[in-house]
């Protein structure tokens, strides 16, 4: 059997220049592997997949030409830029994405806050006097915010999306979709001279008051409407009663766009045609050329660059949170995970190219995107079946364009974008979650509503921040108790019985292979946790230990040392001989036991930053400061190696006093013990000298077999020697350089050099079939558990209580004698 001891120092910087300069090729071939997720698919591909994606592709396409057309009159840009937009992103989607449903183009949101650009681009100067054109802004905005996205998705930045929370998103998005369902109104009733780049509330207001004002285009508008909403809410009542056919039904149900293009087009020919009017009486798209006709490599104009270099962040983060939220949560749906760095890599490298064709910014649509996914898409290239499509309707129905009615694109508009606007279904949902959560909701969406779109986009980034910071400034903690249950009722399968017992006093320790840990402010089991014993805090921060919240943390932990403890000194009887903070009564502070240690549980904790290590040596100088005597800290830590390294900085490893400030310890990195764990040809050591070799192997027969031994001895040197049986470690433990050293030099102040407590040669070789009895770190105050952390703490206080000037060591009980360096006595 085997005692093993984990040693987890931190790495060098040179030797991870070094890793990672070894795992350099393998990174950047999987790199490279990543960047084209189609080759792990497309081998693949078999002619379901074709039927699924085709059906899929021509279901979508008869949405997104419509949707492109309207789209691009919310930007403000001529129709044909929508259709642009909408092919390029389609066509090289199916090469770089990991997402099968996604539909990326025109989205109505991006749209909403490029027309806010855009109308303050056409009041410019440049363009009234014709220097800059509509096709020069449009290319530019797809240039470089897709030069942006491209960078985020480069350099596999992707998780920033993370950092917005999803109440945020749901508010702007709800707000953004009611705002432009607002904006439509007036073009539905053909209201005229409704400035629609005011925020939604003044645009609502004007709209009802210029209600008469209403011309024949309501006709269409309205018709369009009934037609949309009657049609969504049949299929669905047939699909509850006929489910049977609900494919079918689908399918009526997802053409019912087309179906009013195409109506509403051909009425308005005729109107147009067989009234033979100079001017159409009801309001058209106009003239849309076929082909490709600004396609040209783009040329970058600076001073239209520094135009727009304000909007361009609002326009990336649109980009990023718009096609974050659809494709991540269609794949929730979908059960299948999507790479969001890959996902903003597409996106960036569509508008990139997309500018060569004169689109304008675009990403993943809502509402197309849902209907590929309910359209059965099998694979990523249902896209690029799409974008086919958008070709034909570019060389091949744009003469057809021009009789689109502007009050049915305007319904089909403001239909389209009804499913982003959120009820009180989820208003509901928030709340019971969390009120906070609802709030962020609401203040995203209400400031969307009374606010122009270019500054309700950083709502969501500001609200996600602000709340972020909160709950990292203000993060949960825990002061922990026992709970001792009774073994008569309990699993007594794993019951183990001591030989003997050491103290008297030690009934605490004794029961704890039947304790759990609960806060003491359990909602369920407040009653019954108890403290873990008088003098002992059990704090457990339940948030990583940086800048923000370290002071807030460690202040809570003194809060509950005063709470729980006494001073040292008592006060002053007068009060005007006492600090100015000190009000508490003497009597009353008397009843409280003195501070003797804390056991911090650190298990959760994977960040420590120097505040956070600075904050904790600061809390354990003013600990040591309160109590007047020194405090012990028993650290439970967890795997994370910015934690361990920290502690070690701060010398809470071993815990050496630095002689200077009561309570600030050596560091253990800085004055740790030689690499190869002991002083070399130290007497004792395993390595060299061959009578504690014999011992170990013949310890290893009678492991726990022990027993404590008191002996008086110098106060100062009781510390480190209880350590082996507080942590439950062997016999062949003491033979170690620790039980030598404790005998004539005081373990808190002597400098680490002299003070080494642990050697590699703990750890023997270890065979395939050997049983491991124990497993313990190196450093005496380090714990894998709370429990041993609590035992030892334990142990520590009641040793101290029973015998204020004894020491311990541990030996064999097999023939009642102590081998050299195992006990002493001054």
């Amino acid at each position: 059997m085997s005692i093993v001891y984990i040693d987890n120092p931190p790495p060098k910087y040179g030797d991870q220049l070094k890793n990672q300069i070894k795992k350099f090729p393998a990174g950047a071939k999987s790199y490279f592997k990543d960047l084209f997720p189609i080759v792990n698919w497309l081998p693949k591909y078999n002619l379901i997949w074709l039927s699924g994606d085709l059906t899929a592709a021509i279901t979508v396409g008869t949405l997104v030409i419509p949707q492109s057309l309207a789209y691009a009159k919310i930007a403000r840009l001529p129709p044909v830029f929508g259709l642009y937009t909408s092919f390029i992103g389609t066509i090289l989607y199916p090469l770089f994405g990991t997402s099968k449903d996604v539909s990326i183009g025109v989205s109505a949101i991006t749209s909403l806050l490029v027309g806010q650009v855009i109308g303050k681009f056409i009041e410019s100067e440049q363009y009234i006097s014709g220097a800059w054109t509509m096709a020069d802004a449009a290319i530019t905005l797809s240039l470089f915010s897709g030069l942006i996205v491209l960078a985020i998705g480069v350099f596999r930045l992707g998780a920033i999306y993370q950092f917005i929370c999803q109440p945020a998103i749901a508010g702007f998005m709800a707000g953004s979709g009611l705002t432009i369902v607002i904006n439509q109104f007036n073009k539905i009733f053909g209201i005229p001279n409704i400035n629609t780049s005011e925020a939604p509330y003044l645009v609502f207001g004007k709209t009802l008051i210029n209600l008469h004002h209403s011309t024949v285009d309501a006709a269409f508008g309205v018709s369009a409407l009934i037609y949309l909403y009657g049609v969504k809410y049949l299929a669905q009542f047939l699909m509850r009663k006929y489910p049977q056919h609900n494919r079918l039904i689908f399918f009526f149900n997802t053409s019912r766009s087309i179906v009013v293009l195409v109506f509403g087009t051909l009425l308005c020919f005729m109107i147009n045609h067989f009234g033979q009017f100079a001017i159409s009486p009801i309001k058209i798209i106009g003239d849309v050329p076929a082909g490709f006709n600004h396609m040209a490599v783009p040329v970058v104009r600076p001073n239209l660059l520094g135009f727009f270099a304000s909007d361009l962040p609002g326009i990336v983060v649109l980009l990023v949170m718009e096609h974050g939220a659809i494709s991540t949560s269609l794949g929730k749906v979908q059960d299948y995970r999507v790479n969001m760095s890959q996902e903003m890599f597409s996106n960036g490298l569509g508008n990139v190219l997309g500018a060569f064709f004169c689109s304008y910014p675009g990403t993943g649509a809502f509402a197309r995107s849902a209907v590929m996914s309910k359209s059965g898409a099998r694979t990523p290239l249902a896209s690029f079946f799409v974008g086919i499509i958008v070709v034909l309707a570019i060389y091949v129905f744009t003469p057809a364009f021009k009789y689109i009615p502007m009050a049915s694109l305007c319904a089909i508009i403001a239909h389209s974008v009804t499913d982003l606007i959120f009820g009180p279904t989820v208003w509901r949902k928030f709340w019971e979650l969390n009120p906070v959560e609802l709030l962020v909701f609401a203040c995203a969406y209400i400031i969307s509503l009374f606010t122009r779109i270019d500054i309700a986009v950083y709502v969501p980034v500001v609200l996600s921040v602000l709340v972020q910071l909160y709950r990292s400034a203000r993060p949960g903690y825990a002061v922990l108790g026992r709970v001792d249950l009774d073994p008569e009722l309990g699993d007594m399968s794993n019951e183990k019985h001591t030989k003997q017992q050491e103290f008297e006093d030690m009934n605490a320790v004794d029961t704890l292979d039947h304790t759990l840990f609960f806060p003491q402010n359990h909602p369920t089991l407040g009653s019954y946790v108890q403290p873990i014993d008088s003098g002992i805090v059990c704090f457990q921060p339940q948030e990583n230990i940086v800048f923000q919240n370290a002071a807030f943390t460690f202040d809570k932990l003194f809060e509950e040392i005063e709470n729980a403890t006494r001073r040292g000194k008592l006060p002053a009887e007068k009060m005007g001989d006492r600090p100015w903070n000190n009000t508490e009564g003497v009597g009353k502070s008397q009843l409280k036991p003195l501070l003797h240690s804390v056991v911090l549980d650190l298990s959760g904790v994977h960040q420590m930053d120097y505040s956070g290590m600075e904050a904790l040596t600061d809390a354990a100088v003013t600990a040591e400061r309160y109590s007047g005597q020194h405090v012990h800290w028993y650290i439970v830590t967890g795997e994370s190696m910015a934690v361990r390294k920290a502690l070690l900085f701060a010398g809470f490893g071993n815990q050496r006093s630095d002689g200077k400030t009561p309570g600030r310890f050596l560091s253990d990195l800085r004055h740790g013990v030689p690499e190869d764990g002991h002083r070399p040809g130290v007497e004792g050591c395993r390595s060299y000298d061959p009578n504690a070799a014999i011992s170990h192997d013949d310890d290893e027969k009678n492991d726990f077999e022990q027993v404590v031994v008191i002996e008086q001895v110098e106060r100062q040197q009781r510390r480190p020697s209880f350590m082996h049986k507080a942590m439950g470690r062997s016999k062949q433990d003491s033979s170690s350089t620790l039980d030598q050293d404790q005998q004539t030099q005081d373990f808190s102040t002597t400098p680490c050099s002299d003070s080494a407590q642990w050697c590699y040669c703990h750890n023997t070789s270890i065979t395939s079939n050997a049983k491991i009895t124990a497993v313990h770190d190196r450093f005496p105050f380090f714990f894998r558990s709370l429990h041993e952390a609590v035992r030892a703490a334990l142990i520590g206080k009641a040793i101290s209580s029973s015998h204020p000037l004894d020491s311990i060591s541990v030996i064999s009980d097999r023939d009642g004698t102590s081998s050299p360096g195992e006990s002493s006595s001054s």
